[in-house]
Order: structure tokens, then C-alpha cells, then sequence
């Protein structure tokens, strides 16, 4: 059964309730009621017709308070003369006389030898032998009964008329909004946090619908959080996983690149040992011993680096550098290319905050990527510039291998954007570049436009 139509039963019971107990007392207890205020209005009556201070028209009295007053001698044998019966006990009337003489005022009910048959009758001593008796016909309680229950019936339908009637109202008032609140939380469950309880209300209803506004906002807010972490993880296990696909490149790529060099070491050695080179090759077999063995060593201290960086172990000393002049230091390296690229950068003197040997890691990394993958009479420049308290350095170069999706994946550790040129470097050049330059506290980022790709960073000024 629904709450609606507990509540409706619940209503109409109480009202049910309500008019069987007016039927049961008007059907039992009215006529009682009428019988005992009539005793109490025949006391009150007697009571002025005796006190001589009141002028009385018995008459007027009695069409008013529809009762006959009469005015006897006092004796027993008036008491009860016009008995229906013609007879009653002798010990009753002298108990009635006794009570009368005493000031008392009697009241009897009894059966007349009228049309009007039983009446109430008060006895009460008016002066010195004399008797009053006021009589009322209990025919009239019991029309005024009649009328009275008659009256009540009437009033016990319609009570139950407009009981069902109010009990429907009732019952939807109260459970509107309750059933509002039922279809709001079944959305919540499902996820739906659109609706909302939009009534003003005083009550406990109107308390339970903010907190359930409350509660379906406080949820809408988790399940949003919960979303975007889960978003947040989707995309970390995805880096995840192309980070451990680079990293297995790497590894291949570091065999390879430790292979080679090992290989070379170990043939040109084994030659000298066994005395295969001539003494004029002998000069040669040993350079190409150091070459490839600084090109190991080149290697290891790479990787070394980058797992400082990624350690949090990197310490830098701050000091003052000249930029403008490591620069050029590291341009004179590419001093024999210049021919084949049109190159620009400046030749002043520009002092700076950092660590000088970062510093210089940093820039040789990035002027010798513009140069390795720049194209033939391509642009390669390098701008600084000197903005308040920051010094911008740019690094630019003209490329047609490189598109936007790399620049997201760039400074990852492992990544090589040019996967035809995997021979030319471990993808770990950049992540180095990035590591220092966050711990220098600068600004780093990487643009393209068109053929043009600039990489740009800020170091503190004196």
C-alpha cells in the first residue's frame, strides 16, 4: 500500500473514530444529559418562585420554561395523586416528605395519568404547609433528544463526506512532495543530478528536500572529481605505457648505441694484441680506441644525469655566467657547418644567473639538435634577450620533420620525434634540458611555426 493511501485511512479513521463516538453519545448519553439540565433548571426554577424578593407571572414561566407549577398543601396523599398506577410505596412517599420538610428540594420521575405519560416532577415545602410541585413532560426531552440525534446523524454524514474529501486533500498535500522527493533521489541513484526540490517549506519536508539538494550537489561534486581522476589515471596509464615503450626503445637503443662503439673497441684492440696493425696503422687503431671509448663515456654520464634529474639528486651552484659568450664557444664547435646553414646569433657580451656547467649542457644540447636537424641552407638562429629581471634565450632552426603532436611528447625522457634517425641519439637530450632548466626555476617551452621551430628559455639577470 502506497503512503498516499496509508495516510488517507490513517485520516479517515480518526474522523470514522470521531463520529461513532458523537453517534454513541447521542445515541446513549444525550438523553441523560437532557434529563440531568432539566433536574438542574426545575431546582433553579423553584428556587425563584420561592424567594419572595422575585415578582413572578407563573404563567409567562411557565409557557417559557414549558413546566406546571402548582401550589399545594403539604401531605402525602398529594404527592402522587395522579399516578398512572394509582400506587406507591408508602416507605417512598414518607422518604420524599421527610426530605421535603427537611428544606430539600425532590425530584421524581414518574408516570401521570396523562396523555403526556411520564413527567418530571420537584417537590419542594413553599411556606408553612404548603407544597410547591413544577412539572415538566419528559416527552419534550425526548423530542429535544430526538431532534438533537436527528441533528447529529445529519452532521455525521457530512463529516464523513467531507472527511473523505479533506482526507484525499490531506493525504496529497503531505505526499506530493514526499513522492517529489522519491522520483529526485531515484535520479540521484541513477546518476541524474538535474533535478532539484524547489519548495519552500518550513517543515521537516522542506529541511529533507535542501538535504537531499545538498546531498545530490555534494555527490554531482565527488562523482566529478572521481570522473576527472579517473580521466587523470586513464591518461597516466597511457603514459604509462608509451613511456615504457620508449623506455624499451631506449634500452634497444642504448645497446645499440653501447654495442657499436664496444665492438670497434674490442676489434681494434684485439688487433694490437695480436699485432695485426703495421706500425704506421698503429696510431690510427688507437684514436679510434679513445673515439669510440669517449663516446661510451659520453653515454654513461647521460644516463647518469637523467637519473639525477629524475631522482631529485641534480644540485646546481648559482653563480654569475655570460651567455653571449657560451654561446659563441659552443658556435665555434659548428664553426666548419656554418656554410651550410644560414646562422645568426649574437656576439655581445650578456652576463646572467645559473649554473655554468648546466648552463652550457643546456645550451650545446639544443644548438647541436638545430643543427643536427635542421635542413640544408636552413635558418638557424640563436636570439637573446634581456627583458626586466630575466634574460630570454631562443633557439631556433628550420625543420620539415617535426609536427605538432611531437612538441606534447618532446621533453618526455626516451622519445625521439624523428624515429628514421634512431641511430642519432637516446631521446634523452631534451628531458635533461628540461630537468635543469625547472631546477633553475626558469620559463621553457617549445613552438612551431610553419618549417620554424623555437625552443626558448629564461635564466635570472644580475
Amino acid at each position: 500500500m502506497r503512503i498516499r493511501e496509508k495516510l488517507f485511512f490513517m485520516i479517515f479513521s480518526v474522523i470514522i473514530l470521531i463520529g461513532g463516538g458523537i453517534y454513541i453519545i447521542s445515541e446513549f448519553y444525550l438523553e441523560k444529559f437532557y434529563v440531568e439540565s432539566k433536574i438542574k433548571s426545575l431546582k433553579s426554577i423553584s428556587e425563584i418562585v420561592i424567594n419572595p424578593k422575585y415578582i413572578i407571572d407563573l404563567d409567562e414561566l411557565e409557557r417559557e420554561e414549558n413546566v406546571t407549577v402548582y401550589i399545594k398543601p403539604l401531605s402525602a396523599e398529594n404527592l402522587y395523586e395522579d399516578l398512572d398506577d394509582g400506587f406507591i410505596e408508602k416507605f417512598k412517599r414518607d422518604g420524599v416528605m421527610k426530605k421535603i420538610t427537611s428544606g430539600e428540594a425532590v425530584v421524581e420521575r414518574v408516570r401521570l395519568q396523562t396523555y403526556m405519560g411520564e413527567y418530571l416532577i420537584l417537590y419542594k415545602g413553599y411556606s408553612e404547609g404548603s407544597l410547591l410541585e413544577i412539572r415538566t413532560p419528559i416527552s419534550s426531552i425526548r423530542e429535544a433528544v430526538s431532534i438533537s440525534s436527528s441533528y447529529y446523524m445529519r452532521l455525521i454524514a457530512f463529516v464523513m463526506v467531507f472527511g473523505i474529501l479533506l482526507s484525499l486533500l490531506f493525504s496529497k498535500k503531505i505526499t506530493d512532495p514526499i513522492i517529489r522527493l522519491k522520483e529526485i533521489t531515484k535520479d540521484i541513484a541513477e546518476l541524474n543530478f538535474n533535478k532539484k526540490f524547489t519548495e519552500k517549506r518550513m517543515d521537516e519536508l522542506g529541511e529533507l528536500g535542501n538535504s537531499v539538494n545538498k546531498m545530490g550537489d555534494m555527490l554531482e561534486g565527488v562523482i566529478f572529481e572521481l570522473n576527472r581522476a579517473n580521466d587523470k589515471l586513464k591518461k597516466d596509464i597511457e603514459h604509462e605505457k608509451k613511456l615504457e615503450n620508449l623506455r624499451k626503445e631506449f634500452v634497444a637503443s642504448v645497446s645499440h648505441e653501447l654495442k657499436t662503439p664496444i665492438a670497434i673497441i674490442q676489434g681494434y684492440a684485439q688487433g694490437l694484441q695480436e699485432g695485426i696493425a703495421s706500425e704506421e696503422n698503429r696510431d690510427f687503431y688507437c684514436e679510434v680506441i679513445v673515439e669510440e671509448s669517449k663516446k661510451i663515456d659520453s653515454l654513461v654520464k647521460e644516463l647518469l644525469l637523467i637519473s639525477q634529474i629524475e631522482a631529485g639528486y641534480l644540485q646546481i651552484q648559482m653563480n654569475d655566467i655570460n651567455v653571449g659568450m657560451m654561446v659563441r664557444r659552443i658556435m665555434d664547435k659548428y664553426s666548419y657547418d656554418f656554410e651550410n646553414y644560414r646562422v645568426s646569433y649574437p656576439e655581445r657580451d650578456i652576463p646572467a644567473k645559473g649554473d655554468s656547467k648546466y648552463v652550457g649542457r643546456v645550451l650545446e644540447n639544443l644548438i647541436g639538435n638545430a643543427f643536427k636537424y635542421a635542413k640544408t641552407n636552413g635558418r638557424i638562429e640563436v636570439d637573446i634577450e634581456e627583458k626586466h629581471d630575466k634574460v630570454m634565450v631562443r633557439v631556433k632552426n628550420t625543420c620539415d620533420n617535426l609536427a605538432e603532436e611531437d612538441l606534447k611528447e618532446i621533453w618526455t625522457p626516451f622519445y625521439r620525434g624523428d624515429k628514421a634517425r634512431s641511430s642519432e641519439g637516446t631521446g634523452l637530450g631534451l628531458a635533461i634540458v628540461k630537468g635543469i632548466l625547472e631546477k633553475h626555476g626558469s620559463e621553457y617551452g617549445v613552438r612551431l611555426e610553419g618549417d620554424l621551430v623555437e625552443f626558448f628559455f629564461t635564466l635570472d639577470t644580475l
